[in-house]
């Protein structure tokens, strides 16, 4: 969790990917991602809210260049938050309901937070921000991670707590009083003086002006949990669950999902390959946002923030010499379940092929009955399949990262080794496995026609295509069955 405001909504710092760990049994049927049929009324929102960010990012200096600076840093700011309500926001009827229940009852019970709002994002990026105006985010790939309401209504106590003690506002005048220091600037012109490796100096100079300010910023979680213990505990919910909330955050890039153990009938199917026991990022990857998306990782060591909490459980007279135990609550691991859902659409929809069919395939192992994860599954394998012939596949294929667990890296290596004649084989197994999909609603019909693709059956894949356009002409998937030959490029 973190504040926002700077050229990048995230204030940018390195982070890792989501790691989804769902139940996700509580999902009632077949459950498929939500569909807005009506954006008018996330337009309407966007527009609101970025409107109310713009206005609420003030300064009283009057120094012409860092006017500039700051006002970039405003249009910024309200330009990136227009764009992520605008394509991310997510109003569904079980996620949003639930969520805006808890932000009510928080809302209710603390004054000091009367004006904020909730914006649900369908983001797979595992973290909540605010956004400076009293606007809080919470993302779906969060949502995955959290068991019960006493845990989702930290997460929102929290960025709560950084609007209601201004840090947005406090971390955009501490860059620009730091970017305009003295001494920075009379390095900065000595710098652009003496030309010889001129670059390089600047990036380092830029660079201790972050690090000093990330400094800053990171010491503001901890006045944030405090402030959030308190609003949570004002409205009744149970405040010994910051402390589980916290420490679910702190993953090891060692914990997996079992995808090899127990999903071994998938990875035979390609001949000679085995993941290697010592998984190391190429010395050939440059690492990117893309490659990191900002996460609760960014954030301060979790085991200090634990010991935090912990220390207020006995200011307010809670027992903390024994464990403190979270309870998954079925509600909230209905909500937890559609999020995984929303979060694995997120990804495909992205182009993040790679990502949507490892979590589809973790996801299988908890829901061999679903539809929608057998599909996305499928469709995946048929997208890694087009891009591999049109000799585009490190596009939508990433190489191992640091950032990412020992499974997923081992993943990428397993589908880095694949060769065209293996989707096929891939495929078998996946329905010898979880059976054909035979009902006719979208997903079970997109799914047959991403079957036939893999399988090399070009004629019923152009029927499957022409069923699929006849009966959803305004689907979710007709850019994809409507130009069979469309490779949309996506650098990783």
């Amino acid at each position: 969790m973190k504040s926002a405001g700077s050229y990048r909504i995230s204030f940018v710092f390195l982070c890792i990917i989501l790691h989804l760990r769902a139940n996700g049994q509580g999902l009632p049927g077949q459950h498929f991602p939500f569909v807005l049929q009506d954006s008018s009324k996330v337009i309407a929102i966007s527009r609101e809210i970025a409107s109310s960010v713009k206005l609420s990012y003030t300064s009283s200096n009057t120094r012409s260049d860092y006017k500039k600076h700051f006002n970039t840093i405003r249009e910024n700011a309200s330009k990136e938050i227009a764009e992520v309500i605008k394509y991310t926001a997510l109003l569904d009827t079980l996620i949003e309901p639930n969520l805006q229940r808890i932000f009510r009852r928080l809302i209710a019970a603390n004054p000091q937070t009367k004006n904020s709002r909730l914006i649900v994002t369908r983001s797979y990026v595992d973290n909540a921000f605010a956004a400076g105006d009293g606007t809080i985010f919470l993302n779906s790939g969060l949502l995955t991670m959290l068991k019960n309401d006493d845990q989702i209504a930290f997460v929102m106590a929290h960025e709560l707590s950084h609007g209601v003690l201004n840090h947005v506002q406090k971390n955009i005048e501490s860059y620009l009083s730091s970017l305009f220091n003295k001494e920075v600037q009379t390095e900065y012109k000595k710098i652009l003086r003496n030309g010889y490796n001129k670059s390089k100096r600047v990036s380092d100079l830029l660079m201790k002006v972050s690090v000093r300010n990330l400094y800053h910023m990171r010491s503001q979680e901890t006045a944030a949990d405090s402030l959030a213990f308190y609003i949570m505990k004002t409205a009744n919910y149970n405040p010994s669950e910051a402390y589980n909330a916290i420490k679910i955050f702190e993953r090891s890039p060692s914990q997996n999902n079992g995808l090899f153990e127990k999903q071994g009938f998938f990875f035979s199917c390609k001949q000679n390959w085995e993941p290697s026991s010592n998984t190391q990022a190429s010395i050939f990857k440059i690492a990117t946002d893309d490659d990191q998306p900002d996460s609760l990782q960014t954030h301060p060591d979790c085991k200090i923030r634990m010991a935090a909490i912990r220390k207020l459980l006995l200011q307010v007279g809670k027992d903390t010499t024994v464990e403190i135990k979270d309870i998954g609550y079925r509600n909230t691991l209905k909500v937890a379940g559609a999020a995984e859902y929303e979060s694995i659409q997120t990804l495909f929809n992205s182009a993040d092929y790679d990502k949507s069919l490892y979590y589809s395939l973790c996801a299988l192992q908890r829901q061999p009955q679903s539809v929608f994860l057998k599909t996305i599954t499928l469709l995946s394998l048929c997208e890694l399949k087009r891009h591999l012939q049109a000799h585009k596949y490190a596009e939508v294929v990433s190489n191992t990262n640091n950032y990412y667990s020992q499974e997923l890296n081992k993943f990428l290596e397993f589908l880095n080794a694949l060769n065209i004649g293996d989707f096929k084989a891939l495929k078998e197994a996946i329905e010898r496995q979880y059976g054909d999909i035979r009902s006719n609603d979208e997903f079970s019909t997109i799914a047959r026609f991403a079957s036939a693709k893999l399988a090399d059956l070009p004629t019923t894949a152009k029927a499957c295509a022409e069923e699929y356009i006849k009966a959803f002409p305004k689907g979710r998937f007709i850019g994809l069955v409507t130009d069979l030959d469309n490779i949309k490029t996506k650098t990783k």
